[in-house]
């Protein structure tokens, strides 16, 4: 079976970061996904940092919240801005 989608996927890159808070040092990695003229249209926290601390649920939904921001869509419900 071909993925259908395999044809537009954008190509990304990966930063790695580290926050460090009271509770210790959060590890994790950044991916910023660009279109074909390089204008970033994604966003994406994974490795997000230790388990049971929040920052888990917290950065997935900032994840997606940026991306459709960057995209011209409403943040909070994903509708096009007019």
């Amino acid at each position: 079976m071909t993925d259908k989608r395999a044809g537009r996927r954008l190509a990304s890159e990966n930063y790695h970061a580290v926050l460090e808070m009271p509770q210790g040092c959060h590890y994790l990695d950044i991916t910023v996904a660009r279109d074909e003229h390089g204008v970033p249209r994604e966003v994406a926290f994974t490795g997000r940092g230790k388990i049971g601390h929040g920052l888990d649920q917290i950065l997935l939904d900032l994840g997606i919240f940026v991306s459709r921001a960057i995209q011209g869509r409403d943040p909070n419900t994903g509708e096009e801005i007019l």
